[in-house]
């Protein structure tokens, strides 16, 4: 007799189910023809300088917070910050960020991690602290991020500008 194997399909819980969608959206809805590469939107609103990159994080940031509120662990977290914000500085490099983003699909990733998080049964609610800290570290990334190319695309203008 043969031995049957289950595939389990790993799943996000429902309140999350926008999540693993807007991913897909962000990072695969397009398909290269006689390729398999695929990309999503992400790439595409990067395009937009400074904008693109800002939008796409916040984007990022609002699955963060529906993250927190239904619980993960400190060390799922800070995954899911790493690789947004390692989406986001690379996206700050006109057109290499780009093609970088069709690669990394720094969204698609973090399903990943939450799908091994939520279905190999680790999943506990979230306590205030991990609520606080992701609060709080959210809103500093975003003020340093939005700063900082803030104030590079100045430093950028103003020696372009002053050269002229």
């Amino acid at each position: 007799m043969k031995e049957q194997t289950e595939l389990v399909k790993k799943e996000l819980p429902k309140e999350l189910a926008w999540i693993d969608k807007t991913s897909t959206v962000l990072d695969d809805i397009f398909k290269i023809p006689a390729t398999n590469i695929r990309f999503g939107l992400d790439p595409l609103i990067g395009l937009i300088p400074v904008v693109g990159d800002f939008v796409g994080f916040a984007i990022s940031a609002s699955m963060v917070l529906a993250i927190v509120r239904h619980g993960v662990s400190l060390s799922v977290l800070m995954k899911i910050l790493g690789n947004i914000t390692f989406d986001y500085l690379v996206g700050l490099f006109p057109f290499l960020g780009d093609f970088l983003d069709v690669a990394y699909k720094s969204n698609r990733r973090n399903v990943d991690i939450l799908k091994d998080y939520y279905t190999s049964g680790k999943h506990t609610e979230s306590s205030k602290y991990v609520v606080w800290f992701a609060a709080i570290g959210f809103l500093v990334l975003l003020t340093g991020f939005v700063g900082g190319t803030i104030y590079a695309t100045w430093l950028l203008l103003s020696s372009l500008l002053g050269n002229v």
